[in-house]
């Protein structure tokens, strides 16, 4: 095999700058790396990970030591770890141990000989007599080891209030002669959840009996509670596993009544019919170390001391899945006005549940977006609808003459504020301050961009070669302009794309939302101190040549909706994009993508994203208010919640980006939840009362159209749009 001295004499260059290129380091020309890069592939150079990272004086490696794989919980804990250390190029090393002491001995030695940034561990000892040492970062996860190194991490939940509340919940619901299932309770998570449930059911004069068992006997256990003399009316179960052999055993005798099954599982999507499940977020914990992880690689030493003694990292429990069952079942039914999207579409596939849960049946009616305005406005006079769905820029316009305000005493109303998400803005429920509806499939622009060229190490040369900075994800619209000419192919013939960016402004309000972050970064206000709207300052000049310039970088198609430049950039022809969020899925849905994996997303360039989505709300002609709200309450429980965002939807509802199955698929729902903090839509001033801010959006769009399609200048085009304003407002 060659070695780096044969590639460097034939290159024609030093050992060093070998080294540099191959380890991806160093301050070495664009020439020269595609020079290396190229000879190494011709002579057929394989780099050796394991030696290169004992070089560099600590392995980039990760070892998780859990008891079995098989087990939900060790496999989120597992799958959360990978999935986020692989986005730092951190390798992960998986040792199960069986629950014996003398595997789990074996294991750690193993593990510390190859010298790995942290060891995450569910122990099965429970005192150390030496096997871990503080030259060695350790995480031990849900059980305690009884002198446990001083730089130790302890990670787990609240295991002693899961007990309590789902021993309350089952003794709330009735039930009296109970059999609480666990591994072996010498751990301190099962003590912990022991002593919690049992606390609680003593006070209820419950009875309660602990079976504890391992792996190997679990289905042993399940026959005999099924078969046990006592009749338990109820299981507490501390795994998913214990549920599914209950099940299994039940279907050798299914005439005999399965009890009611309480179970302490991992976090998923969808609801299981008959079990009441208490989640423990496993992914997001494996996260969360991950994450303290690649921090921890990234501090220097100096810091990593300073750190000093055991920390604790407990994360709060998710809790039960179900948040309440609608109160009211009646034979009705209830007419629905939506927008045709994907939201949209997940809602009509689980309407059925609905309808057999409540009685209630709903007609769902989906129009376009061109359509739903025009039957927005006449539901103003009159509306066949009971619930209807407008675009929160039509809010303030049409808001508090199409809805019912809502009295924000009544105890439904509350608790739908309570599950939505804080962050959201005020503009999708609010007219002067009284609100009318609730923020449905709410989205934020968002920057989605290609995290394979802006990580390759010779593409970041050849621009710190061109523009003497280095390649980062564009913070202001200057740099996304310049970053956006660097990847457009016309501009830059090495471009692995073909354009920059995607410019859309094919219709009037598409044209207002891809313009109005420019201008809202180098000016928050259209209004002069009067009140009146100017058009005509420096600021949308300014903002307009920066438009006119992003326009050059992108395909000259002029795109009438975001989900076809959405697809431009999911066929892998361009480096960027801004778009609302509530496209993104397009790219993970297309069967055709070529860049799903490959994509990364951030805050609008500015940090002055702009709001979207539309808003929900009653009818002030329906006369059926409490189906409205049953249908309302259904749609906000996170069991609904979560399975239309899993469906490509978005319901703004609190805890959606704990869901790592969710983040697994749409990894920017957690960065746009961040986003709606800096989202803003609407302009309004206390002197111009007649300012409508979608016909704004319509008369500035127009204008923007008309420059970019080159059919007027930007000073005819702006004075046309300022008198029109000036009429208008």
């Amino acid at each position: 095999m060659p070695t780096i001295k044969d590639i460097a004499a034939k290159a024609g260059v030093s050992h060093g700058t070998v080294s540099n290129v191959l380890n991806k380091r160093g301050n070495v020309s664009a020439e020269k790396i595609q020079l290396v890069e190229r000879i190494a592939k011709e002579m057929g150079y394989k780099m050796n990970v394991q030696a290169q990272q004992l070089r560099a004086g600590m392995a980039r490696g990760v070892c998780v030591i859990v008891p079995e794989i098989s087990r939900q919980s060790y496999n989120d804990l597992y799958f959360g770890l990978e999935r986020y250390l692989q986005e730092y190029d951190f390798s992960i090393e998986l040792i199960c141990t069986e629950n014996l002491e003398c595997n789990e001995a074996r294991a750690v030695k193993r593990a510390v000989s190859l010298n790995p940034m942290a060891i995450v561990v569910v122990s099965s000892i429970l005192k150390n007599r030496g096997l871990f040492t503080d030259d060695t970062c350790f995480f031990f996860v849900d059980r305690k080891v009884k002198g446990m190194p001083e730089n130790a991490v302890y990670a787990s939940f609240g295991y002693e209030q899961a007990g309590r509340e789902i021993a309350a919940r089952c003794a709330a619901d009735g039930y009296k002669n109970i059999a609480l299932v666990c591994e072996n309770r010498v751990y301190s998570n099962n003590k912990a959840f022991i002593n919690g449930a049992v606390e609680i059911l003593d006070d209820c004069n419950c009875s309660c009996r602990i079976i504890s068992c391992d792996g190997s006997v679990r289905l042993n256990k399940a026959f005999d509670i099924l078969n046990s003399r006592e009749e338990f009316d109820a299981v507490i179960a501390m795994s998913q596993e214990d549920v599914d052999y209950l099940k299994m055993a039940h279907r050798y005798d299914p005439d005999k009544k399965l009890p009611a099954i309480y179970a302490l599982t991992g976090k998923t999507v969808g609801r299981d019919s008959g079990i009441f499940r208490y989640e423990l977020n496993y992914k997001l914990l494996g996260r969360m170390i991950a994450r303290r992880i690649v921090e921890s690689s990234e501090e220097s030493e100096e810091e990593t001391e300073r750190s000093g003694a055991a920390q604790q990292m407990l994360l709060e429990n998710d809790g039960f899945y179900d948040v309440g069952v609608p109160s009211v079942r009646r034979d009705s039914s209830i007419c629905f006005l939506t927008i045709q999207n994907m939201t949209g579409k997940a809602i009509q596939k689980l309407i059925p549940s609905f309808t057999k849960e409540t009685g209630i049946r709903v007609d769902s009616i989906s129009v376009s977006y061109d359509e739903h305005y025009k039957m927005a406005q006449a539901c103003c006079q009159r509306s066949p609808y009971d619930l209807i769905r407008m675009d929160m820029a039509w809010m303030s316009e049409l808001g508090d003459k199409i809805y019912r305000p809502l009295d924000p005493g009544d105890p439904d109303v509350r608790w739908l504020n309570g599950r939505i998400l804080p962050s959201m803005s005020g503009d999708y429920s609010l007219v002067n301050g009284v609100q009318y509806g609730f923020p449905l499939d709410a989205c934020v622009q968002m920057l989605f961009y290609r995290k394979d060229l802006f990580g390759d190490e010779l593409i970041k040369r050849e621009f710190f070669e061109k523009f003497k900075r280095r390649l980062e994800v564009p913070k202001t619209f200057r740099e996304y302009n310049e970053v956006a000419s660097f990847f457009t192919r016309k501009e830059n013939p090495l471009s692995r794309t073909r354009y920059g960016t995607v410019a859309t402004y094919g219709r009037t309000f598409l044209a207002a939302c891809d313009f109005l972050p420019r201008l809202r970064e180098l000016k928050k206000d259209i209004f002069d101190e009067n009140g009146r709207v100017n058009l005509l300052i420096p600021e949308v000049k300014q903002a307009i040549e920066q438009y006119l310039a992003m326009c050059s970088y992108s395909s000259k198609d002029i795109y009438q909706w975001w989900a076809e430049a959405t697809r431009q950039f999911s066929e892998g022809d361009t480096a960027m994009q801004i778009v609302f969020s509530n496209y993104a899925s397009e790219v993970i849905h297309g069967l055709d993508s070529k860049v799903v994996g490959r994509i990364a997303c951030g805050t609008v360039p500015g940090g002055q994203p702009l709001s979207g989505g539309g808003s929900l709300g009653i009818s002030r002609f329906s006369h059926k208010y409490e189906e409205c709200m049953t249908f309302l309450k259904w749609l906000y429980r996170k069991d609904i919640a979560e399975t239309i965002t899993y469906l490509g939807g978005y319901i703004c509802c609190q805890g959606i980006s704990r869901n790592m199955d969710i983040l697994e698929m749409y990894p920017w729902v957690e960065d746009m939840e961040k986003s709606f903090e800096l989202g803003w839509r609407a302009y309004s001033h206390e002197n111009n009362p007649k300012f409508q801010e979608f016909l704004f959006e319509d008369i500035l769009g127009r204008a923007i159209r008309l420059i970019a399609s080159g059919i007027e200048d930007a000073e005819t085009a702006l004075t046309r749009a300022q008198e029109e304003c000036e009429r208008m407002f």
